[in-house]
């Protein structure tokens, strides 16, 4: 197993990054993240399942990357999110992680990655996670509606939005996590953008945007 050598640094790097963000982490989801960050390094040695290899930058641009989500989402229970394409979890499991009361589905094509993932919710004892593995143009045989619906690495957003918009419940939200912040398109407004939370990455303070949508009626 490739474990980090020093986890009292890196709990601190979490911790650190994690108050940046204004969402703190208490001892047990650090020690989750760890777990994590260990087991996906692990599986990633026979599994293509992350090309950052290295634990700062899977904490900062994985991990951290992922919880600046919670900007977007309201702290109140009885939610559920639609992780579209989670791949390794993000941006679904960290935000599980820091959030336990959101009910969480991850859809991933990858049987292999799918199995990271049973393997991972299991280990973290995520009650209140599950996993569609299939692609997410199929997902239009589901009847569940979500009130929150997040993506974070997708290549077409036009096809994201096509796919993802009529998923949500009548009061819900698209996020959409995307890179340096760029003007909105007659695109982006058509499908119902509502508004753009910037950020940064604590560290290296790469500037993240999350473009939140809702439905038209």
């Amino acid at each position: 197993m490739s474990v980090p050598k020093d986890r009292a640094k890196l709990a601190s790097h979490l911790a650190v990054g994690a108050e940046a963000l204004d969402s703190p982490l208490s001892g047990s989801q650090i020690e989750q993240f760890l777990i994590y960050l260990e087991d996906l390094k692990e599986w990633n040695q026979r599994v293509n399942l992350t090309a950052i290899t290295v634990d700062d930058e899977i904490i900062e641009k994985h991990f951290l990357d992922s919880v600046a989500g919670l900007k977007a989402i309201e702290k109140r229970s009885g939610q559920t999110m639609l992780d579209v394409g989670t791949g390794a979890g993000f941006p679904g499991l960290p935000l599980k992680i820091v959030f336990p009361a959101l009910q969480v589905t991850l859809v991933e094509s990858s049987q292999k990655k799918a199995a990271f993932l049973y393997h991972i919710i299991g280990k973290l004892h995520l009650a209140g996670t599950a996993v569609i593995n299939k692609r997410v143009e199929k997902l239009k045989e589901e009847t569940a509606r979500y009130d929150l619906i997040v993506a974070r690495a997708f290549a077409k957003k036009k096809v994201v939005l096509e796919r993802s918009i009529a998923l949500l419940s009548n009061d819900g939200k698209l996020i959409l996590y995307q890179g340096r912040p760029e003007s909105a398109s007659p695109l982006d407004h058509k499908n119902g953008l509502e508004t753009t939370i910037q950020y940064q990455l604590p560290f290296s303070k790469i500037r993240r945007s999350l473009e939140i949508y809702r439905r038209k009626y």
